[in-house]
């Protein structure tokens, strides 16, 4: 019954700034209750009743402002800004969404990730049939489509949770810990899968070197670099995947300030932002830019063994922009 009064005492605070006055007011209030529950029980109220009369001699934060030594900042939280509540069912299906639409929008990576694979076998089997081009680049342009038709039908389907982003929201005491003790359990799990995806992206390079080293034709080497795109898209899935669900959770813990008494929060990332109107627009499309420079390289010469190296050389380039250009500010 304790954990009643508790989250009760969490719930009367959770609107308050997170200041030492604060936090010695919540102290002293929270051991009053807790004396007053022992003495209750001890006089031989049963424990209901005993967490109904704590409630109701001290529940009343106005009436105890005074005493607790905070009744000024009670009277400046009669101008804080309104914020929508986000309940505890609507806080377990986005996460829920988050994590299905981070797995819709994985298999659509992997499938624009493997896209020149029929190509790239249609081009090792140049003595043959032009029908295996013909169904290289069938499969080619199918790839792409159901890549843009996942990602498209995945951020549609996450629009109804914009107001998060946009709107000023929060979530209670106890919807915070359901959320921070849910990603304290997979916390494991995400970690063991983006290490299964590293490891993936580490060893992508293995068969290539291991198809060149038995044969001296073209087709080993073609071989290998599908099998590198297939372990790339694998690994990239998995990551996708594994991070949508955690910033999931995040987002709902981004909710709640540090500002003030709410509970559980996490910090995330900070994102940047550009004083130059110029700049800014650019950097907004900029992976789009990007990738667009890999595939056409890349279908122009068919390097693919050697184009990859433009990502490395694109997050080298974002990171000099960013850190020269960019201001960082808390989301």
């Amino acid at each position: 019954m304790m954990e009643t009064i508790k989250n009760y005492l969490e719930s009367m605070f959770a609107s308050l700034p997170n200041t030492p006055e604060v936090i010695k007011a919540k102290c002293e209030l929270g051991q009053m209750m807790e004396d007053k529950y022992t003495e209750l029980i001890n006089e031989g109220k049963n424990k209901n009743e005993a967490v109904g009369q704590v409630i109701s001699e001290f529940g009343n934060l106005d009436e105890l402002g005074d005493a607790l030594g905070i009744s000024h900042i009670l009277h400046d939280q009669g101008e804080a800004i309104n914020t929508r509540q986000v309940t505890e069912d609507e806080a377990r299906a986005f996460v829920q969404e988050s994590a299905i639409c981070g797995l819709i929008r994985g298999i659509g990576v992997f499938l624009s990730i493997i896209s020149a694979s029929g190509v790239i076998l249609a081009s090792a089997a140049s003595d043959s049939d032009d029908i295996y081009m013909v169904i290289g680049l069938v499969f080619l342009f199918c790839s792409v489509a159901a890549c843009v038709a996942l990602c498209t039908y995945s951020n549609l389907r996450m629009d109804k949770w914009r107001f998060l982003k946009y709107e000023p929201c929060s979530i209670d005491y106890s919807t915070a810990g359901m959320v921070n003790d849910a990603r304290n359990r997979l916390h494991g799990t995400i970690i063991l899968q983006r290490t299964i995806a590293v490891l993936l992206l580490c060893v992508c390079y293995v068969p290539l070197i291991v198809l060149s080293m038995i044969g001296d034709g073209a087709i080993y080497s073609l071989v290998g670099v599908v099998i590198l795109l297939l372990l790339v898209g694998f690994g990239v899935l998995i990551l996708i995947s594994a991070g949508a669900r955690d910033e999931g959770y995040v987002r709902l813990l981004r909710l709640n300030s540090r500002q003030r008494m709410e509970g559980h929060y996490s910090k995330g990332q900070d994102e940047v932002y550009y004083e130059n109107p110029t700049l800014k627009k650019v950097m907004s499309v900029y992976w789009p830019i990007v990738t667009c420079i890999y595939l056409v390289i890349s279908f122009l010469t068919f390097s693919w063994a050697i184009s990859w190296i433009i990502w490395p050389i694109a997050a080298i380039v974002s990171t000099i922009i960013n850190n020269i250009f960019g201001t960082k500010r808390e989301d």
